[in-house]
């Protein structure tokens, strides 16, 4: 078990947290229509086996400062880890002829280009603007490094007063750029995310329940999910249809507890999570659910808002390969994975 330590104040975030459990009708009739979509692999991986899973696990190199990326890449590399989700501002800094130079570093390293965050496309309910330009800068960049998975998310408020018209014109938008995406081979996740309009397990319904499941995936962050009140665990079963990628970390306990009583209280609060293992999500029964509903798509460690061990970010990444591998992932064995499809 970790030390608790206590919350450090540094500029805020609104909203109330909140938590719905039901499936709507039109959800569930929109989930089942997307039954035919392949957004994991589709290999003969036998889930009854004990103790092991098939998803390639990666790590975002957010838990390094932005002069560290060689070294975060090392880091990873050495300790088996099977790809990386690259920031926004990486796309900036190996633009142009910079971008052969960082994938071959990569190759280099066996690691892989999962995914990236389109750091810059800021999707608000209430904002006019499609952010295309912008989201096919992203897109390219990671075509040419091979990788599969375009991070969108929303940055409206958690108590915004959003109209059911303004939630669909976001999500419109969101089909656009997904399809975009899909037409170059490419998929779109939505993460939902604490102090955004998906930070309650309501908010994320209405934008799924807004974007077409063609173009708009999900990637559940257990830890966003579990502090804006949510169910991990049930969210990975519900859409599992629409789960492209994991993203893994903990949530601290007093961070966790002060959030349940007031989450104004929470405003301002440098650190939110910690290393997995150390906080309160429960793995086991998210673990259960990839399981149940058989996903083999990637599964990235997103540490962020973190207090770093004596030992850095690397130390923090090391317990974390340890702690994923006491839940089954295989980390270090490289090939082991199965290739990844998406439609």
């Amino acid at each position: 078990m970790h030390k608790t330590m206590q919350p450090v104040p540094d500029g805020g975030a609104e909203g109330t947290s909140t938590q719905t459990s039901g499936v709507t009708r039109r959800r569930f009739l929109r989930q089942a229509g997307a039954t035919a979509l392949s957004w994991a692999a589709c290999s003969h991986f036998d889930f009854a086996q004990p103790g092991t899973l098939p998803n390639p696990v990666g790590y975002s190199n957010i838990s390094w400062p932005p002069a560290e990326l060689n070294q975060a890449m090392e880091a990873l590399s050495a300790l088996g880890y099977q790809g990386m989700q690259l920031l926004g501002w990486v796309q900036e800094t190996y633009a142009g002829g910079k971008t052969a130079e960082l994938k071959e570093r990569l190759q280099k390293l066996k690691l892989s280009a999962a995914a990236l965050s389109c750091s810059k496309v800021k999707l608000i309910p209430d904002n006019p603007d499609d952010f295309k330009e912008q989201f096919r800068v992203y897109a390219d960049f990671l075509h040419t490094l091979g990788g599969k998975v375009l991070q969108l998310v929303d940055d409206g408020k958690p108590q915004g007063k959003y109209t059911t018209g303004e939630i669909k014109s976001m999500g419109a938008k969101m089909n656009e750029l997904g399809k975009m995406a899909k037409d170059s081979g490419m998929t779109v996740g939505y993460h939902p995310h604490f102090g955004r309009l998906g930070e309650t397990r309501e908010g994320l319904g209405r934008v799924l329940d807004a974007t077409d499941p063609q173009y708009v995936g999900l990637i559940a962050d257990v830890a966003h999910l579990k502090l804006g009140g949510a169910d991990p665990a049930e969210v990975i079963r519900t859409y599992h249809q629409r789960l492209v990628m994991l993203h893994l970390k903990d949530v601290r306990r007093d961070v966790y507890e002060l959030v349940r009583q007031n989450r104004d209280a929470a405003k301002g609060l440098k650190t939110h999570f910690c290393e997995i293992g150390h906080g309160v999500v429960d793995f086991p029964a998210i673990t259960a659910s990839l399981r149940n509903v058989r996903f083999q798509g990637w599964a990235i460690v997103e540490l962020d808002s973190y207090v770093p061990p004596a030992g850095g970010p690397a130390e923090s990444a090391r317990i974390n390969k340890n702690a994923l591998r006491s839940l089954g992932f295989q980390i270090g064995s490289r090939g082991g994975a199965a290739p990844i499809r998406y439609m």
